[in-house]
């Protein structure tokens, strides 16, 4: 399945349990690989344990938190 990085820009994102984390703003590639890293999320102010909001006010997650992509994006932290 191919999905665009502008296609994830703005989608909510959820952890499995339900809470609500935010909206991606921000998406952290690896320069040399193009390797998707981390999602900058724009808070709902749900911070999960052992995570906290950089100077901009984002939540960063690993990419590899991402368990599904459909109309929202689903996390496992």
């Amino acid at each position: 399945m191919e999905i665009r990085l502008s296609d994830l820009q703005g989608k909510e994102i959820t952890t499995f349990t339900g809470e609500r984390l935010g909206h991606i703003k921000d998406l952290i590639l690896e320069s040399t690989t193009g390797e998707l890293q981390t999602l900058g999320i724009d808070s709902d102010g749900f911070v999960p344990e052992g995570y906290e909001l950089d100077g901009e006010g984002l939540l960063n997650l690993p990419f590899g938190t991402v368990r599904s992509v459909k109309d929202m994006v689903m996390v496992q932290l």
